[in-house]
């Protein structure tokens, strides 16, 4: 059993997974990225003791060296990579184990071979997955890139070979250019460049109404089982922005095939932890092989709400050498859970995120609603950091239940100081087409959702506008007041004047 675990990340994940340490009697050792910063980074607190990176922002999660020197400072047993940052380097988890430090996930050579998209693909066709027609391997110059755009043809994605996110990752639609291809390919290279220090790229055939579909896998290299499926289908730049299981879309053959081919999958692989295996399926039920995420994943609440099985607690057990103490049949599934991710972002500005200071802060509550965070008032938002800010789960006995909780939930919930994609799952929830299960990966572009929005004026500057407003509506009154007196039969009885609500509904309190 392990007694002490650094936790290699921040925010709800760090706090996520002390929790789960707690109950299991192991001791924790957080990070901070700068002395003085200890408030914003409420794993702090709650772990055992924390040490700091002496890093700007997120510099020092992604530094190696400096890990390795607290993890031997604190003399933990293990470290936890949480997801994001070092959680699929498999340089880092090699580093680990020469260190003699056990790195909570799959082995780092079945990292090497998953951080690589193309070499995943062709371990997945080898167990019998579909995956979409591609290049098969990295465009590396325009004659490259012109020849499979010839042969692939639009709609089709250009994808970084290694990355993940929904960072690189362009769809290109329609009657376009060459030229404009070629440009986004070097846009494409830019941005992997800044984000992987990669800039292998490849193009793959693009599924239009396409269902994101996932299967949860568990391995301990000898036993393999999967948890059901989740449906990531809402998002935003190839980006999930909400999640639930199980998936409306899966008739329960297709389920069960999609479920055998996963642990399948991870057989062929000798998987050692908890990971995930992604799909993409068309209107028909024909699906394909997208990627595996060898980590936890952000959305994992929803699978544990309806298996009742921790996640964090398994990676920790199987990194121990401990075996998987059920059986497939033992997997059973009760109820209906969603997440809904709920970010420091403008839906309003194509989700542009937004930093700032939380001024209020009031958390939902009641049956069925889970909340994973790490907001207090004056928390502030950094621009370093992945905009999440809470992941709100709810739980009911059908979809309709949990939907019913989960707008329950969102009108509770208060966050002032920075935007935030709450107004957007309140309008999602009312939409006729989501609650009947009716969407792909391009419903909120193409569904014109986002203009049923209301602009979000933060607190402090409504308070400016108000006074403002309050001003001028008493000037105009007086205005009318005179006129009438003057010249009554000119003026309408009828006429409308400007309400607070009116002209704050024209503001435009984020424009670039």
């Amino acid at each position: 059993m392990f007694k002490k675990i650094l936790i290699a990340n921040r925010g709800e994940i760090a706090l996520r997974i002390i929790r789960t340490c707690k109950e299991m009697g192991i001791k924790t050792a957080a990070l901070c990225p700068k002395p003085g910063e200890e408030q914003n980074f409420l794993e702090t607190t709650l772990a055992n003791e924390y040490y700091f990176l002496d890093r700007e922002g997120s510099q020092g999660y992604l530094d190696q060296r400096r890990l390795i020197e607290i993890a031997k400072k604190a003399k933990i047993d293990a470290i936890h990579p949480g997801y994001g940052f070092l959680a699929e380097n498999w340089r880092f988890a090699k580093t680990c184990r020469k260190n003699n430090i056990i790195f909570i996930g799959p082995h780092f050579n079945t990292l090497r071979r998953l951080e690589d998209k193309i070499e995943a693909k062709r371990f997945a066709q080898k167990v019998g997955i579909p995956v979409l027609p591609g290049s098969g391997g990295s465009i590396k110059t325009k004659g490259d890139l012109f020849k499979w755009v010839m042969r692939i043809r639009p709609p089709f994605v250009l994808k970084a070979r290694r990355g993940g996110g929904g960072i690189g990752i362009r769809a290109i639609n329609g009657q376009i250019s060459f030229g404009e291809i070629f440009s986004t390919s070097l846009g494409i290279k830019r941005q992997m460049s800044m984000a992987f220090s990669d800039t292998d790229f490849f193009l793959e055939k693009y599924l239009p109404e396409a269902k994101h579909i996932e299967f949860q896998i568990l391995g301990d290299g000898e036993r393999f089982l999967h948890l059901g499926e989740r449906e990531c289908t809402i998002q935003r730049r190839f980006q999930k922005l909400l999640e639930e299981a199980p998936s409306t879309f899966l008739a329960p053959k297709k389920r069960e095939e999609l479920g055998n081919l996963a642990v399948k999958l991870a057989r062929e692989l000798r998987y050692q932890g908890a990971g995930t295996i992604e799909f993409l399926m068309d209107p028909d039920q024909n699906f394909y092989f997208m990627e595996i995420n060898p980590r936890i994943q952000v959305e994992h609440p929803v699978t544990e709400a309806i298996t009742g099985i921790d996640l964090v607690e398994q990676q920790i057990r199987l990194a121990q050498g401990e075996r998987i103490k059920f059986s497939q049949a033992d997997v059973s599934f009760s109820g209906w859970a969603i997440e809904a991710r709920i970010n420091a972002e403008d839906p309003q500005k194509n989700f542009q995120p937004l930093p700032g200071k939380i001024s209020k802060y009031l958390p939902p509550g009641g049956q069925g609603i889970f909340l994973h965070t790490f907001l207090h008032e004056g928390q502030e938002i950094e621009p370093y950091f992945d905009s999440l800010l809470a992941k709100l789960i709810s739980v009911g006995k059908t979809r309709e239940e949990a939907i019913s909780k989960l707008k329950r939930a969102l009108d509770e919930f208060l966050i002032d100081g920075v935007p935030t994609t709450i107004p957007f799952f309140k309008v999602l929830l009312q939409n006729k087409d989501f609650l009947e299960g009716n969407f792909t990966t391009d419903f909120v572009e193409r569904s014109g959702i986002l203009k049923d929005l209301k602009p979000q004026v933060p607190k402090n500057e409504a308070a400016k506008v108000e006074e403002k407003l309050e001003e001028k509506e008493i000037a105009e009154i007086i205005f009318h007041i005179y006129q009438s007196l003057k010249k009554p039969e000119e003026i309408s009885s009828e006429r409308e004047f400007s309400s607070n609500w009116v002209m704050s509904e024209r503001l435009k309190m984020y424009e670039d």
